[in-house]
């Protein structure tokens, strides 16, 4: 007979209770984490994740809440309007385009909506939260369908933010 997962999850600072960072399982010393870049299930011991978190940092979820988390892919992702500075925002332009962030337990991962349509590599989240630029552009969350309608009214591409 298998032993059943256990499932955990970490919690993302500033968010707590409504935005998971991370969902893990184990079977005694067995730790997978899904990845939320390729949504695959990954066991440490095949990767560069070499250890779980600290105990302290894992908070149990039920199965039945970990199948809803592994599902909700947009849960995982956090969005920005993307706008020149802060005084375009306050005066009311509209944002230069949308970036994103997802973060898993292999690596962070900051995108930004691009000219040719896609979704790039970017480092303006990074350097927005950790850099003591003066000239820095001005991010404000959104939530997902209003990273879907603002990338649709700067672009004209529609489904942009599935994942």
């Amino acid at each position: 007979m298998t032993v059943p997962y256990e499932y955990f999850v970490t919690m993302t600072v500033g968010y707590e209770r409504e935005r998971p960072a991370d969902l893990w399982r184990s079977r005694g010393d067995e730790w997978e984490y899904l990845s939320l870049l390729d949504w695959q299930w990954h066991n440490i011991k095949d990767t560069n994740v070499k250890y779980p978190p600290m105990p302290e940092k894992l908070h149990p979820v039920s199965p039945e809440r970990a199948q809803e988390l592994e599902a909700d892919r947009q849960g995982w992702v956090i969005y920005w309007a993307h706008y020149a500075d802060e005084a375009d925002w306050r005066d009311g332009e509209k944002p230069t385009t949308v970036v994103r962030r997802r973060e898993s337990p292999e690596r962070r991962y900051d995108e930004s909506f691009q000219i040719d349509d896609t979704w790039g590599p970017t480092t303006v989240v990074f350097e927005y939260f950790h850099s003591r630029a003066s000239d820095l552009p001005h991010l404000v969350e959104i939530n997902p369908s209003e990273a879907e309608r603002l990338v649709q009214e700067i672009s004209g591409v529609a489904r942009t933010t599935e994942l």
